[in-house]
């Protein structure tokens, strides 16, 4: 008898072949020997009880042994129904093996279907590329013979197929094939572009040689024709690059032998048949003749090309044209005076029409001759200023040198009763004085001594010295006169005051004189004298001064009626600020160009500036120009400095000179002797060289003034040098009392000219220098000499009964008499009388 499968053991059979389908044969159900899983055993567990359950149930269901039967045949029903269950498994396992063969199979034939069906479009587009091959490689044969059979219209048609086949052809540019063609086409392209610049130049042809353009509409020989060939250019995009170049060559060959003309001649066109020839003309070119000439060439252009051309050509040319048409032919027409504006004026009219012409024909550009007509007063005063500067360096640099003299005339009213006029009046060498002839009386007047150099300096032009200007001392720096280079190029000469004023210095007359005057402080009767001079100035001045005054004249001219209609009147004001310009570039090159050309040039240039003020102020009160005075000021200003300059270079030289001398120490013995010597001679031939330079160009007073400043300079350093010595001995005194009484005898240089009609030859008129008048310290160095060459007893009556104490103050009398003598009581009670007496008085 079959062992009893349980309920849960059939479950278990049919899940596992449900899920994997499988299914375990009976004995493995009976045994229920299935993969341990958890399943498994819990019903195996559950199969164990139920066996044991069976077996009680068993033993105790003998009994019922009808119902067990039943339970067999439903067992067995199961069985059956499980064996059903397998093979239906199995059938359906078998099934799907066989639909995933199938699928694969239908799978491998899709994929030859797809390969084949690439092989077919590949085999096609083969083919197609052939085709496409072979129809290029037969139009490249067509374009070449339409090229040979001058058919360009055709050839130009074939090239554009040729070019579309090539972009729409299948094949890579990497192409062998392709690459081949592309180069076919290149070269029949570049063939193309030949053939049609050939044609070109046989239809448009510009002669360098003749300077000649000929345009042919079409030949006689040839089906092309110029509309057809710049279509052929257009489409090769080789229009542009032709247009340049039809550009450069008309206006190298045609237009700039118009505009630009070599020497005198100009040019004329002559027209014959489809040609226009550029002829040379003798005479001189007319702005007037120029514009006909060149739009009768852009409307020969206008008629024989087409309007694609022109456009293109007239747009180039245009603007260069009238660009140099201005700059080259109108701005050097306009006349730099006023007296040719009337001829100008017929040719702004000829540039108006000709602008209007311009504008028909569709030439751009012709506003910029409507703009320079506008901007004539502005160009023209621009000429007229450019013109002003070159002549002002002209005039500079080809001087001739020429030099002339001039008068100067000054008039002032002094006292009849004037301390200097009641000294001078016994004076005998003023005994010649009349009153004809007060030229002397006036120096006497005017040219006071000075305190030190720098108020020597600016009194010889007669003015106030500058409150910046300090007193010179021994221990004051070289450059003392300041930033002259600056000041002489005239740079910010209105805003600085640092210079001289322009204002003549008056004597003071408002305190009482020693020797008359009028009780109660009332004036004396005042007389006028009139100080005549003569001075050298060069060519120079004139020259500037025509410029000024031309431009003062042609400013005047606008305001009459013959020149206030002109188109320029309104620049007349601007020509006023002319001679401002002017000014200042005479300032900023006239000291290299007198350095230059002129010995003393910088004293020649003092007094060119000097008379240029003066003719300017001469001018400014003619024609009423008051804004002319700060330039006056400023030209006076300029030579002022030049004059300052040219002194402070002659004083470094003197105590260069002087500085030989090595303070005069040790000056009786060897070496020494002889430098100092040298040194003292140097210096005394130096003063000579330069008053013989200066007197033919200063007037006698600068010329005074200056060697006085000059010679106040080499005094004022030997007092200090013979001051700081500290131990003079006898032999040195000497010395140096006979290199002072050497320098001394250039008081000559201030000798008094002689009187008219005075009688000098009989030396019955015994003539005093005016040394003391025109050196400060002139007095103080004659003392020296005889401090040098006294003995104490007479230094000590000259301070006590003479007037050495109004020349040296106490202290420089004894440091002196102590470098001179020895200590003794003589000389303790002498230093102690000379400083009793000073203070006393």
């Amino acid at each position: 008898m079959a062992p009893k499968v349980s309920d849960d053991v059939v479950c278990q059979a049919i899940f596992k072949f449900l899920t994997d389908g499988s299914f375990p044969e009976k004995e493995a159900i009976v045994s229920a020997e299935f993969p341990p899983t958890a399943a498994a055993q819990e019903l195996r567990q559950i199969s164990k009880a139920r066996e044991d359950v069976e077996n009680e149930i068993s033993a105790l269901s003998r009994e019922t042994a009808s119902d067990v039967d039943g339970w067999i045949s439903q067992a067995k029903q199961l069985h059956e129904d499980i064996e059903r269950s397998r093979s239906t498994a199995r059938e359906i396992v078998r099934q799907h093996e066989k639909g995933q063969q199938l699928q694969s199979q239908a799978t491998d034939a899709s994929k030859k279907v797809k390969l084949l069906e690439n092989e077919i479009a590949f085999n096609e587009a083969v083919t197609r590329n052939l085709e496409d091959i072979r129809t290029i490689d037969r139009r490249i044969g067509s374009v070449q013979m339409a090229i040979e059979q001058d058919d360009l219209e055709t050839a130009m048609g074939l090239l554009e197929e040729i070019e579309m086949l090539m972009k729409t052809t299948g094949l890579p540019s990497t192409t062998p094939v392709l690459r081949i063609l592309s180069e076919s086409v290149a070269g029949l392209r570049s063939t193309m572009a030949t053939v049609l610049r050939q044609k070109w130049n046989s239809l448009v042809k510009v002669d360098p040689e003749l300077r000649q353009i000929t345009v042919i509409a079409s030949t006689t020989d040839s089906p092309a024709s110029l509309a057809l060939v710049l279509n052929a250019l257009t489409k090769l995009d080789m229009l542009g690059s032709v247009i340049d170049s039809l550009y450069r060559d008309i206006y190298s060959f045609i237009l700039n032998p118009i505009l630009s003309p070599s020497g005198s001649e100009s040019s004329a066109l002559s027209r014959d048949g489809d040609s226009i020839r550029l002829l040379p003309l003798p005479s001189a070119p007319n702005p007037t003749d120029i514009f006909d000439t060149l739009l009768s060439f852009f409307k020969y252009l206008q008629k024989r090309l087409p309007s694609t051309v022109t456009s293109l050509l007239t747009a180039k040319l245009s603007p260069p044209m009238i660009s140099s048409l201005i700059s080259q032919k109108l701005v050097p027409s306009i006349p730099t005076g006023v007296d040719g504006m009337g001829e100008f004026q017929a040719i702004l009219d000829h540039v108006n029409r000709f602008s209007q012409a311009l504008s028909k024909i569709g030439c751009p550009g012709s506003n910029d001759l409507a703009t320079f007509t506008q901007q004539l007063p502005r160009l023209w005063i621009n000429q007229r200023r450019v013109k002003s500067l070159d002549q002002v360096r002209v005039a500079l640099s080809a001087s001739t040198g020429e030099t002339r003299q001039v008068e100067r005339v000054e008039t002032e009213q002094v006292s009849q009763k004037d301390q200097v006029f009641a000294e001078k009046a016994h004076d005998d060498w003023n005994a010649g004085w009349t009153s004809d002839n007060e030229e002397s009386a006036e120096k006497a007047i005017q040219k006071e001594p000075a305190v030190n150099e720098e108020e020597d300096d600016f009194s010889a032009w007669d003015i106030d010295e500058p409150d910046a200007v300090e007193p010179e001392s021994k221990d004051k720096p070289d450059d003392e006169v300041g930033d002259e280079d600056a000041d002489a190029w005239g740079w910010g000469d209105e805003d600085e005051d640092a210079g001289p004023s322009a204002e003549p210095s008056k004597p003071d007359n408002s305190s009482g004189h020693v020797n008359g005057g009028t009780a109660g402080g009332q004036d004396s009767p005042r007389r006028e004298v009139t100080l005549r001079e003569f001075y050298t100035v060069t060519d120079i001045p004139d020259a500037i001064m025509g410029i000024i005054a031309s431009h003062v004249s042609d400013s005047e001219k606008f305001t009459t009626p013959e020149y206030s209609k002109l188109q320029i009147a309104s620049s007349g004001p601007a020509l006023l600020a002319l001679p401002t310009l002017v000014i200042a570039m005479f300032k900023a090159v006239a000291p290299m160009f007198y350095s230059q050309k002129f010995a003393g040039g910088e004293m020649f240039l003092y007094n060119d500036s000097v008379y240029l003020a003066e003719q300017l102020r001469l001018l400014t009160e003619r024609h009423n120009l008051s804004r002319l005075k700060p330039d006056i000021e400023a030209i006076e200003k300029f030579g002022k400095i030049a004059y300052s300059r040219e002194m402070q270079s002659q004083r470094t030289i003197l105590s260069d000179l002087l500085d030989g001398s090595q303070g005069f120490a040790n000056c009786s013995a060897q070496p020494y002797l002889g430098e100092c010597e040298n040194a003292v001679s140097a210096t005394v031939d130096r003063v000579r060289h330069i008053h013989r330079e200066w007197q033919s160009i200063l007037s006698p007073s600068a010329l005074l003034q200056s060697i006085g400043s000059l010679l106040s300079t080499v005094i004022n350093k030997i007092i200090l040098d013979i001051e700081d010595l500290s131990d003079i001995s006898d032999a040195e005194s000497q010395r140096l009392a006979a290199f002072c009484n050497q320098i001394s005898k250039l008081e000559d240089l201030f000798l008094p000219e002689p009187q008219p009609g005075q009688d000098t030859s009989s030396g019955q008129t015994e003539v005093v220098p005016m040394t003391a008048m025109y050196v400060p310290n002139w007095l103080k160095f004659q003392y020296l000499m005889n401090i040098l060459e006294s003995s104490l007893a007479d230094i000590k009556y000259m301070w006590t009964e003479g007037e050495l104490k109004l020349e040296f103050p106490p202290e420089e009398v004894t440091d002196l008499i102590k470098a001179l003598f020895a200590d003794s009581d003589h000389r303790r009670r002498a230093i102690v009388e000379i400083r009793r007496t000073s203070r006393i008085s």
